[in-house]
């Protein structure tokens, strides 16, 4: 677990530092806009748009109309915006934006600009545009002193969102004196060519000159306090797009001046001026041959005059798009680096790791569209990037040590352990201690009876299948029932209970497994006997006990085994059974772990060659619920019977013991008895009898 968390949190720092590096060399620039235009498009409202701005365009159509009816070519006489001012002026609008510099005299004469300089100058409320440019060119003097009026007083805004411009295109004298205000409209899109941000403020000389729709905004403001305008790093306003072109309410230019010629002819208008009293209008082209539309993240093709609009409704309404500061987005970037990272090393299971991967990805979307919703830009594909990167980051380096680690488990294990308790040893490793443990295990030997005689009656091909069908059959139970196949000894199995995982109930595990090995036998005796000649028995010793287990060999070649004298004694109970005459033997220790669940019954307390303290050893028979009545009498006469022969009541016991019949271990003791009647033992004698050989 330690590793895994130092390995998820190397993941997690190496792959912020990556991310930032990559951040700041711009790489994430034109998908993070992309992203933006997205959520945009996911979530902007048109009703979210203001009524009272309305948009009076110069449509192909009006150009269509005046060129086919009146022969009026494009640009058109000054004239013409004379009429759209006074009709407003009937309406009582609060301010009109025309959105055309008018840089050079009219073609029709002065007599068409003075026209309408005298409707501009009668509005008091008419806006026009300037052109700056970070270009040095040179300005008409008188030109530029007028332009000095519009100069703001005062900071309305921060330095940061200054821009110092080298020269400006102005519209002609005559309407620089007569336009209530003016504003620069001249603002560049970002580089895939898509207008999300705009200037502000502007600089030139020692002037301060605010862009076209912060001019309108202050002056419909007067004296009340300009709001605080947030600003992104490089100092513009982000634009917060309501919708699509057409969100704003927008007329045909020839439906306007065809309503205003109405009037002046009593008659009644197209469009009721009153319909924009107290509203802001803003006169445009939106005809392609005008040259003056431009792609937004929710259009490919926008009026400028409308992107005008969107300014003004977001600076009126402060209905503003902020920018997270750069702590808080490095914060979020590096919690999701770190936490990918981490989650990614510690998840083990399939469907987890899957489950997780799904929340990393989303939790940046997620974020960036609450913070949307909160009227935030925070940046989206960076943390995704850094999501992304942290899982395949992870998944390699997983793959690199777990998987080294998992195959190592499978090619040391395959042979020894069911394929389930490998797999979870795969997931939980620390469970594995490898390089030898001590450890409290229950020890199964078994052995063929008679198999010597067996092998030299078979030819090779035919001993080689009988002990495949054979062992495949016993090892499968021994595996199914959580055990670990130490090894093959011939015909011998050796196997243990406990280890590599911990097993607490390995005592009754190895018995349970006994049992069903002896009963599995007895059901392929009669199909072996038909194949090959012979009848199978086996003998089985079981004792539990300390042992170390692990992984010992040379470098090159090892087993996973395990010794010490719980083994030694499990494998001298399986020679005992042949003694003994019974098909199971446990040693004490493992009659206490399974005498409430396994019927037993005490065969005798011996001393085994080349040990001093003598064992009492049982015969296990069968789980409680599975042993008749009638069996249970004869164990319990068997008690009777052996109580009664440690106690030297000889003929007593000779007497039960032949109540059992044909029971072959009563037999022996009633050989024993005799013997012990013709010879009687010390007064010392407490009962062990001593083997004489292993």
């Amino acid at each position: 677990m330690k590793n895994r968390i130092i390995r998820g949190l190397i993941v997690g720092v190496a792959v912020f530092i990556i991310t930032l590096i990559l951040y700041y060399l711009n790489l994430f620039c034109v998908l993070e806009w992309k992203s933006w235009d997205l959520r945009l498009h996911l979530f902007s409202h048109p009703s979210q748009a203001s009524d009272d701005i309305v948009l009076f365009l110069i449509d192909q159509e009006s150009l269509d109309v005046y060129e086919k009816e009146q022969g009026v070519s494009w640009p058109w006489p000054r004239e013409m915006y004379s009429y759209i001012i006074q009709y407003c002026m009937k309406g009582k609008a609060k301010a009109l934006l025309i959105d055309f510099i008018f840089s050079e005299s009219s073609v029709y004469g002065v007599e068409d600009d003075l026209l309408l300089a005298e409707a501009m100058a009668q509005s008091e409320n008419i806006f026009l545009p300037i052109f700056m440019s970070h270009e040095e060119k040179e300005s008409e003097e008188a030109a530029f002193h007028l332009l000095k009026r519009f100069s703001l007083s005062e900071k309305i805004l921060s330095p940061e969102a200054e821009f110092h411009m080298k020269s400006v295109s102005l519209p002609i004298e005559h309407f620089l004196s007569s336009v209530y205000g003016v504003g620069n409209v001249n603002f560049a899109s970002d580089k895939d060519g898509i207008y999300r941000r705009i200037p502000l403020l502007f600089t030139l000389d020692n002037l301060i000159l605010p862009s076209l729709p912060l001019a309108i905004v202050n002056f419909i403001k007067e004296e009340q306090k300009f709001p605080c305008v947030p600003l992104d790093d490089s100092g513009q306003m982000i634009i917060n797009y309501h919708g699509p072109t057409g969100t704003y309410p927008s007329y045909s230019i020839a439906a306007i001046i065809n309503s205003f010629a109405r009037m002046e002819q009593g008659k009644i208008p197209q469009i009721p001026p009153d319909e924009f009293a107290g509203k802001i209008v803003l006169v445009g082209g939106s005809a392609p041959g005008i040259y003056d539309l431009r792609p937004t993240p929710l259009s490919a093709v926008c009026p400028g005059v409308e992107i005008q609009a969107i300014v003004i409704d977001n600076l009126l309404n402060e209905d503003f798009i902020r920018v997270p500061s750069k702590f808080l987005f490095f914060l979020f970037l590096g919690i999701f680096s770190l936490l990918t990272g981490l989650g990614m090393s510690l998840f083990k299971k399939i469907w987890t790791i899957i489950l997780f991967i799904f929340f990393c990805i989303a939790l940046p979307a997620c974020a960036a569209c609450l913070a949307f919703l909160s009227g935030y830009w925070l940046e989206f594909v960076a943390p995704e990037f850094a999501v992304l990167l942290s899982i395949v980051t992870a998944t390699l380096l997983n793959y690199s040590f777990e998987g080294r680690q998992r195959r190592f488990i499978k090619r040391v294990f395959r042979h020894y352990l069911n394929p389930n308790v490998i797999e979870r040893l795969i997931e939980n490793p620390s469970m594995l201690q490898l390089g030898g443990e001590k450890r409290d295990i229950s020890s199964f030997f078994s052995d063929v009876a008679g198999f010597t005689s067996i092998s030299e009656s078979l030819s090779p091909e035919e001993l080689v299948s009988l002990l495949n069908a054979y062992l495949s059959e016993m090892t499968d139970i021994i595996l199914s029932s959580g055990g670990t196949l130490d090894k093959y000894e011939g015909d011998a199995i050796i196997a243990f209970w406990n280890a590599p995982l911990d097993q607490p109930d390995h005592a009754l595990r190895a018995c349970r497994a006994a049992l069903r090995c002896q009963r599995r036998l007895e059901e392929l005796r009669p199909g072996f006997h038909e194949q090959f000649g012979h009848e199978l028995y086996i003998r089985i010793g079981i004792n539990s006990g300390p042992a170390v287990v692990g992984n010992m060999g040379s470098h090159n070649r090892f087993d996973y085994t395990a010794m010490g004298d719980t083994i030694n004694l499990a494998s001298r109970l399986e020679g005992v059974c042949k003694l003994y005459k019974v098909p199971i033997l446990i040693g004490e220790a493992t009659y206490e772990k399974v005498k409430n669940t396994i019927v037993s019954r005490e065969v005798d307390f011996i001393r085994v060659v080349g040990k001093k303290k003598p064992v009492r050893v049982f015969e296990a028979i069968g789980e409680k619920n599975e042993v008749t009545s009638s069996r249970l009498e004869k164990i319990e006469i068997f008690k009777q019977a052996l109580n009664s022969y440690r106690s030297r009541q000889w003929e007593k016991a000779q007497s039960l013991f032949q109540k059992l019949g044909d029971d072959k271990l009563a037999e022996i003791y009633i050989e024993r008895l005799q013997d012990l009647r013709e010879s009687p033992p010390p007064k010392e004698w407490s009962g062990v009898y001593d083997l004489r050989e292993k």
